[in-house]
C-alpha cells in the first residue's frame, strides 16, 4: 500500500493561487495549511523527489 497524507487546506486569497505555465502545458497550485494540519502535511517534505499522485475533494461545511 502506498503512503498516503490527508489533511484539511484552502487556495490563498491571492491572484497567483493557480498558475498556468506560459507555454500552457501544465500549472502550478499554492495552498494554505492550517498549524492544526502541519502534522500530517509535513509528509510532503520526504516526497519532495517523487512523483505524487493528487485527488483533491470539496470538504462539506
Amino acid at each position: 500500500m502506498s503512503e498516503r497524507s490527508i489533511f484539511f487546506a484552502s487556495f490563498p486569497p491571492i491572484q497567483t493561487a493557480i498558475k498556468v505555465h506560459g507555454s500552457g502545458d501544465g500549472m502550478r497550485i499554492q495552498l494554505d495549511i492550517p498549524e492544526s494540519e502541519m502534522t500530517e502535511a509535513l509528509k510532503l517534505f520526504r516526497w519532495r523527489e517523487a512523483i505524487l499522485k493528487v485527488t483533491i475533494e470539496r470538504a462539506t461545511e
